[in-house]
């Protein structure tokens, strides 16, 4: 990814705290080891409940929030377990910054690792 220092772009707000990288990406995909790939389940749990069809509900999945690279989140996003794949899955989404009041530390560095940008 290539790094920047100022970024410009389309926002999804994700209403919600405590948000654990099990949200994130849950464990079922966690088998493979390229970065590339992991997108698709980006909140997977939320964004295709029991059934396995898409919610539509869903913020990221509607068409407004549509190519967005900015995701503000709520409080203690990325709490939990540490999961590098949480990062490979917000990037490879197409977000380049998280904003949050609160991003967990082995997050942070992950998404720093990555060059995601945390404001």
């Amino acid at each position: 990814m290539k790094p920047f220092r100022a970024h410009r772009g389309r926002v999804a707000p994700l209403d919600r705290v405590n948000v654990d990288t099990d949200q994130i990406i849950p464990k079922q995909f966690l088998k493979r080891v390229e970065r590339t790939g992991f997108g698709e389940f980006l909140f997977f749990d939320w964004r295709r409940p029991q059934d396995g069809n898409r919610d539509a509900s869903f913020v990221l999945d509607h068409p407004r929030h549509k190519g967005a690279s900015i995701l503000i989140a709520g409080k203690n996003f990325g709490c939990g377990s540490s999961r590098e794949h949480a990062v490979w899955a917000l990037a490879d989404f197409g977000f380049r910054t998280v904003i949050a009041p609160f991003v967990c530390r082995h997050l942070r560095e992950q998404l720093h690792e990555e060059r995601v940008f945390l404001p």
